[in-house]
This record gives structure tokens, C-alpha cells and sequence, in this order.
């Protein structure tokens, strides 16, 4: 384990800190906002022409967005947060999204959706969906979306969703640490699912449990996107995975899924870090690296589809 983050795991246990599943939804989000409001404040945060806060309509109401708009936005990236669909918001990915908007070149919009249990599947879905028809209809460039762990889960599921309703075209697909299925039985989950490593099985099972209740099939691809049946058609991907994460083998198996269809996919494994680890990008050296690999290829895939007059994947209605 890389020392930045053992240290947390050794301040969580020397104070009691007890784990996601032990707690209850609303702890579990105090629990997360007393985390961020103790940790180090990001430093070298780079310039953005501006960000915006504003609210758009969803099926099931309003749905707060924020913009991180830098100066020459040559596309848009809708980002979906982490937080297993129960906790996280808006302000958690902030540091993120401005790295990403900055070095990329593509205006970021972080998407607050509903969370479970008050909001179940398919209302997170729903909203990550409409802020994606949104952008797609009111922000400039091509359109791609991205997320973390849940928030990759959205990502790849609006995809899918976009690709099976001929809904917007998509360039490219940013997965960090994707939730792609809900079995909780891959050797990654067997090798450190049990270790508490800040994201556990049993946490997992407690998220899952939440977003989808027992009436939802969790095998459908919009809810498991490992489960797809067919891939082709689905845009490009970069996936990056941890080594000590129960989910690094369910996003190391989505890549190969993509890549069997004959999707472009890059995957990054990095060693020695945990769940959740792009947080730490200014802090620790790889995590730097991971978000500054993830900006290039959202520029690049920008930058392609530019230079070809069109966009190079089209939905295919797969109803």
C-alpha cells in the first residue's frame, strides 16, 4: 500500500471510524463530509475562465449541475461522482473536474443525480441521462462522459443507453475504477474484498443493496454494464483501475469486453493504490499521473473527431 494512503487507513482504524455498511445512508454521508473537510486543501489548482453553478430539468425534478469552463473549450465531458449512488455530491470531485477541464481542454459538467436509498434505479440513471441530453443539446464540441466507481457505472451505462435508444453520439467513455457488475466474486474481490482497503465486499453489498432494491433486475446492462450483451457501437474507452481495489477486475473485465467488439480502449493499472485513488492527483505521483493520462486522452479523442468533420461513432438503435 502506497504510505499516503496506509496513513489514512491507520488514522480511520486508530479512531474508531467505522466502515460504509456498519452505518446507515445519512452517517455514511457525514462520515464522507468530515473526511473531505479534514483532508488537505488541493494545491496548484489551475485557472478556469469560469464555473458555473446552475440547475436543468430531469424526469424527476431539478437536477443541479456546475460547469468548469476553461478558455478554449474544444468539447464537453459530463462527469458522474463517486459514492456507491448513497453518498458523494457535487463538491466532492471538484479538484478533479478542474484538473481535467484545464489540461483537456474540454468543459467538464459535474452532474449532482439523485442518490439511493431515497432514490433508487433507475432515478440516479434517470438524471445522469438527462444532464447528458442536455449537454448534447446546449454545450459546444463533441461530448463525451466520465465518472468514478458509481459515477463510472453511470458513465458506461448512459453508453449504453445512448447506443440501444439512438440517443446522442458519443466520442469516448472516461471510467475510473467502474462498478460494471453487481457480483461481488472476481479474484480481486477475493484478494482484497475482505481487507477494509477503504472500499470492502461487504461495503459493496451495502451500496448495492440500496440502488437496486429487490424488484430490479440487476443483470440488465443499463444496471450491470459487464453484462451487455453486444458491444459494438459503444464509444472508445480509457479505464483506469487500482491494484488494491475489490473492483479492479470487473473494470479490467469491461475493457476486454469493449476490446473483443473492437472498441479503442486504453487501460491504466496502477499498482500499490486503493479505491478511489484520482482523488490524491497534486498530492501523490501517480494519481498525478493517472489525471494528467486521462486529460491527453480526452484531448486527443477530441482532437480526432474534430479533424474528421464528424463524429466518428454513431448510436446504433438497438431496440
Amino acid at each position: 500500500m502506497h504510505p499516503y494512503y496506509q496513513a489514512i487507513i491507520d488514522v480511520y482504524a486508530q479512531a474508531g471510524r467505522p466502515f460504509f455498511h456498519q452505518v446507515s445512508p445519512e452517517e455514511a454521508r457525514e462520515m464522507l463530509r468530515t473526511s473531505l473537510a479534514a483532508a488537505p486543501k488541493p494545491i496548484d489548482l489551475p485557472a478556469l475562465a469560469d464555473v458555473v453553478d446552475e440547475t436543468i430539468d430531469g424526469p424527476h425534478g431539478p437536477i443541479p449541475i456546475r460547469r468548469y469552463v476553461p478558455a478554449d473549450s474544444k468539447g464537453t465531458c459530463v462527469y458522474f461522482h463517486s459514492g456507491g449512488w448513497v453518498i458523494g455530491g457535487i463538491d466532492q470531485p471538484d479538484a478533479l473536474c478542474r484538473r481535467l477541464a484545464a489540461a483537456a481542454g474540454c468543459e467538464c459538467v459535474s452532474v449532482d443525480y439523485r442518490l439511493a436509498p431515497e432514490h433508487p434505479y433507475p432515478q440516479p440513471l434517470d438524471d445522469a441521462y438527462a444532464a447528458l441530453l442536455w449537454a448534447a443539446e446546449n454545450r459546444p464540441g463533441p461530448l463525451l462522459v466520465a465518472g468514478e466507481s458509481a459515477g463510472g457505472n453511470l458513465a458506461a451505462a448512459c453508453a449504453i443507453r445512448a447506443r440501444d435508444t439512438a440517443g446522442p453520439t458519443l466520442i469516448g467513455q472516461f471510467l475510473a475504477y467502474p462498478v460494471t457488475d453487481s457480483q461481488f466474486d472476481t479474484p480481486s474481490y477475493r484478494e482484497v474484498g475482505d481487507k477494509n482497503l477503504l472500499l470492502s465486499r461487504a461495503d459493496m453489498m451495502w451500496f448495492w443493496d440500496h440502488y437496486c432494491p429487490p424488484d430490479v433486475d440487476r443483470t440488465n446492462a443499463w444496471v450491470s454494464p459487464l453484462r451487455v450483451a453486444d458491444a459494438t457501437g459503444l464509444p472508445p474507452a480509457m479505464i483506469c483501475v487500482a491494484e488494491l481495489d475489490p473492483l479492479r477486475d470487473e473494470g479490467l473485465m469491461f475493457g476486454e469486453r469493449l476490446a473483443a467488439a473492437g472498441i479503442p480502449v486504453i487501460i491504466r493499472r496502477d499498482p500499490d493504490v486503493p479505491h478511489g485513488y484520482l482523488a490524491a492527483a497534486g498530492t501523490v505521483e501517480m494519481s498525478t499521473q493517472a489525471v494528467a493520462q486521462a486529460a491527453e486522452w480526452i484531448a486527443t479523442e477530441i482532437r480526432t473527431s474534430a479533424a474528421v468533420g464528424e463524429p466518428r461513432y454513431e448510436p446504433i438503435d438497438a431496440t
